[in-house]
């Protein structure tokens, strides 16, 4: 029988070694969420309005996809350019659960969408009006500032001296401020009014954000309109898509052309005063607008650094920290 050689016997038990670590770095799951580009909508098929025009143009909402990764897919990942690696903590806190942290994805964007539906129709001149008596505690995120100051339950009804009536307003004004800082707070707690301080540790989604640390909802939402605008936006959570709302509703409502044929993607929550907001994501959701052909995209002010560093080419940025920088931009393309 002839002898193999000893090199061949090292490159096959090399080779089984191998395949047996990428077999098992597949199925191995480790603490990280990938930020990767996600899917692009087009904002007009979302939304329904009494008398509404067509779009000459598109609105483009942009997502990203946030799967947990396998060892195997760490290591993909972690060479591709376009994808964010981050802490599972970092994005599902300590103490969340999976349902709970969807839940509050899909109430995020409930009061986003009714929020836009508001700065949309008042920029429009309809009589429409927003309200809440607060910001709602619905959960504390364990090792940030809220943890021993506020409790669940607690309703928050103004932020270092300024009212705040729906979550908007409190995401709105906690942004405002730097990491580090602490603000003060009036809380309702079983009846009782209460001062509170809390510091602001970094977002656990986005370095260099601020945040309090809770899962927030509007108390006692209300919102009435003269015209009926419904955005249906299916299973797709979060605020960001807030600006992007907005602005189709008043395209679709408005005798006036936006886009003027022009394809714009953007993101950014919005409050009622018609501030944008930052988002999570950014690199990624600028990336698969890129892709989809988007030539403009609108970029809130917080984000602006952090865009700067996405593999783009090709995409025009907009720098915007109202929705009145929005339209003012729009009114360039005609």
């Amino acid at each position: 029988m002839q002898r193999v050689p000893t090199w061949s016997v090292f490159l096959i038990g090399l080779a089984m070694l191998l395949s047996g670590a990428g077999m098992a770095a597949s199925v191995i799951d480790v603490p990280y969420y990938a930020y990767e580009p996600g899917p692009v909508y087009e904002l007009d098929q979302f939304v329904e309005a009494e008398g509404a025009d067509d779009v000459n143009g598109e609105f483009l909402m942009l997502t990203v996809a946030l799967p947990e990764v396998t060892a195997l897919e760490f290591l993909v990942a972690w060479f591709d350019p376009a994808v964010d690696l981050v802490e599972r903590e970092r994005v599902r806190p300590v103490g969340v659960s999976q349902e709970e942290y969807r839940e509050r994805n899909l109430q995020s964007m409930l009061e986003s969408k009714n929020t836009a539906i508001f700065v949309a129709l008042d920029h429009l001149g309809y009589e429409v009006t927003l309200a809440g008596d607060g910001v709602l505690v619905a959960g504390i995120i364990e090792g940030t500032g809220s943890e021993g100051v506020l409790e669940v339950g607690d309703v928050i009804t103004s932020i270092d001296g300024v009212p705040v009536f729906v979550n908007t307003d409190a995401t709105s004004e906690i942004g405002s401020h730097d990491i580090g800082e602490v603000l003060q707070m009036k809380v309702l707690r079983n009846g009782e009014e209460l001062d509170v301080a809390v510091e602001l540790s970094e977002h656990t989604q986005d370095e260099g954000r601020p945040m309090v640390g809770f899962l927030a909802t509007t108390y006692n939402w209300r919102y009435e309109s003269e015209v009926d605008v419904d955005i249906d936006s299916q299973n797709i959570g979060g605020p960001s898509a807030g600006l992007m709302y907005a602005l189709t509703i008043i395209d679709l409502l408005s005798e006036e052309d936006l886009l003027d044929g022009a394809v714009v993607a953007g993101t950014g929550t919005i409050d009622a005063e018609g501030n944008v907001g930052a988002i999570g994501g950014i690199r990624q959701k600028l990336v698969a607008a890129e892709r989809e052909g988007a030539q403009y995209a609108l970029v809130p002010d917080g984000n602006w650094d952090a865009a700067q560093t996405a593999p783009i080419e090709d995409l025009e940025l907009v720098r915007v920290s109202t929705i009145d920088d929005a339209l003012a931009f729009l009114a360039t393309l005609g």
